[in-house]
């Protein structure tokens, strides 16, 4: 996987795995990467994959950036080796696929030292008979020195644990694991019925395996006395009875009724940690269990055990990296939905930035230029959070984009988007959402706001203007109808639309951000460009929350109309 090598002025480097489809770098502790430069802008620069290869894009940042020494101005490709300076911080971008395909392995072709003891297995003895006739030995005859494939040893009882590895190897999953043991019970013990339960999430027993000698029977019900698993499971005992039914800890219960004459039960887990059992009985009188079947089935278990806690743990880990790679695919497609960069309009100067509070979030900005010339521009936030939010979001964005390619109204596209969420969501979910359409020859805007925070205009005056106009959020009403409002942009007029994640942001005491002070940042950045006015709104939420960890998407979109012979300027 590529990687960032980020060179620090004043101490050790890190590493950073290029695993998403877009980071941020920045000052700022919201960025995917935070370097603390001071010389770095909140939000600095974006590295984004296209295909195979990695974009560097400078986001307006104040002091810019460098590529192996040039001034970066437009989006450049990243390769290996190349460097990126921000401030005195030096970020090396590597590919570590390239860089091991051009290495060389050495290897040293000398004899290798062998051990001081080595069991040697024949392909005969990885049978359960062979396994077992090795048990059975190592049982009887302990000074013997058997001819089972086993080079002399000091302890017949290693030869016994590798016999039970080796057998126990080609088991791929838990499941097949346990089958296999239940197997090897049937030609340690003279067992009619095997059964093998696993403590579940919850810490309960739960059957794993249950199976007669003669596979093709029924099973039928097999019932374990609480009194057995109690010694079992929760003591880690092993238990043998050779007459069930005068042993007391059977009193009447259905074990007695179902005319079992022996029982045996040994726990099975690694050290303290006792996760199962493995319990065997038989009804037939001539076939008491002994202390020697006992001692073989308590060592069986013993060595399974660790066989079966590595299938437990290889299956977690697994199931684990399963859901990681599903989530990093839907970071992945959500990165997509967001702008690669925000639209060049003569006269204005636009910018977006989303923050998810979870890896994927539920808010949604977007810029879309419609056939006429105008631009639409939305910024929507999904009720909840997480993968669900994050599911509804992505509906909302096709909805929009479907939208965008109509002739309707602004205010008919927003009818027919709440009517699709409407019908096709559940009842308790919603969407707000604030949409307008800019038109860049006037300034004008026409809008729609569907139970969104208001946006506000502060106007170069420095008054504030909200527009709230609009309906109910979308998804909760189907054939409701929206009402369109209008406002204007005059030059040096700012234009934010924000998410409640800006707005309802809380310090350590509990206390809101709130709009007044997101309307002061504003009025005291006017002058500066929409990317510094980013930064500023960012940098005022961090402080204001020193270090509170966000409850929710943070999500802003600035639209400054320039004065009047300005430029954009950093």
């Amino acid at each position: 996987m590529p990687e960032l090598i980020v060179r620090y002025p004043d101490r050790a480097p890190d590493t950073f795995p290029l695993g998403r489809l877009r980071i941020t770098i920045g000052r700022s502790a919201r960025n995917d990467l935070c370097i603390p430069d001071p010389f770095a802008s909140r939000v600095h620069v974006e590295i984004r994959r296209e295909g195979d290869i990695y974009i560097l894009q400078d986001l307006g940042s104040a002091n810019g950036t460098l590529y192996n020494g040039e001034l970066v101005t437009e989006p450049v490709t990243l390769t290996p080796g190349g460097r990126v300076q921000i401030g005195e911080t030096v970020i090396v971008y590597e590919d570590k696929a390239l860089r091991s395909s051009r290495s060389t392995m050495i290897t040293d072709d000398s004899s290798l030292s062998q051990p001081e003891a080595t069991i040697f297995f024949s392909r005969d003895d990885m049978t359960t008979s062979g396994l077992l006739e090795a048990i059975e030995d190592a049982r009887t005859k302990p000074s013997t020195q058997k001819q089972l494939g086993v080079a002399a040893s000091q302890s017949d009882l290693l030869a016994l644990i590798g016999k039970v590895g080796v057998t126990l190897l080609g088991s791929d999953s838990l499941q097949k694991t346990l089958e296999q043991i239940a197997a090897l019970v049937y030609d340690a013990v003279p067992a009619e019925r095997c059964l093998i339960m696993m403590k579940g999430e919850d810490g309960n027993l739960e059957t794993s395996v249950a199976r007669l000698r003669d596979a093709e029977k029924d099973v039928g019900e097999i019932r374990v006395s609480r009194n057995i698993i109690e010694e079992v499971v929760y003591q880690g005992k092993s238990v043998l009875t050779s007459d069930v039914q005068h042993d007391p800890r059977f009193g009447t219960g259905t074990v007695i009724l179902q005319g079992i004459n022996s029982v045996l039960a040994v726990p099975l887990g690694v050290g303290e940690n006792l996760f199962g059992l493995i319990y065997a009985d038989s009804p037939i009188a001539d076939a008491k269990f002994t202390e020697d079947h006992l001692k073989v089935l308590t060592t069986l278990a013993s060595v399974a055990a660790i066989r079966v806690e590595n299938a437990r743990l290889l299956e977690e880990r697994m199931e684990r990296q399963r859901l990681e790679n599903e989530l990093q695919l839907a970071v992945e497609i959500q990165q997509r939905f967001q702008p690669s960069a925000p639209p060049q309009i003569e006269g204005f100067d636009l910018q977006g930035i989303s923050f998810p509070c979870y890896e994927v979030g539920g808010d949604y900005y977007d810029f879309i230029r419609l056939d006429d010339g105008q631009y639409l521009i939305a910024l929507g936030d999904v009720s909840g959070k997480g993968t669900a939010a994050a599911l509804l979001m992505s509906s909302l964005h096709a909805a929009v984009h479907a939208q965008a390619e109509t002739n309707n109204s602004l205010v008919r596209k927003v009818n027919s988007i709440n009517d699709y969420l409407a019908n096709n969501t559940p009842a308790n979910r919603f969407v707000t959402l604030f949409v307008a359409e800019l038109n860049p020859e006037d300034g004008t805007i026409n809008f729609v706001n569907a139970g969104h925070n208001p946006p506000v205009i502060v106007h170069s005056g420095g008054t504030v203007e909200q527009l709230g106009s609009g309906g109910l959020p979308l998804g909760i009403m189907s054939g409701f109808g929206y009402t369109l409002g209008k406002a204007q942009l005059h030059a040096g007029d700012v234009l934010v639309l924000y998410s409640d994640g800006v707005s309802e942001a809380n310090n350590p005491t509990g206390e809101e951000f709130g709009i007044e002070r997101l309307c002061e940042v504003i009025q005291r950045h006017l002058d500066k460009p929409a990317n510094r006015m980013r930064d500023r709104i960012e940098d005022a939420l961090s402080k204001f929350s020193d270090n509170t960890p966000a409850g929710d998407d943070i999500t802003f979109v600035i639209v400054k109309r320039q004065a009047v012979g300005a430029s954009i300027t950093t």
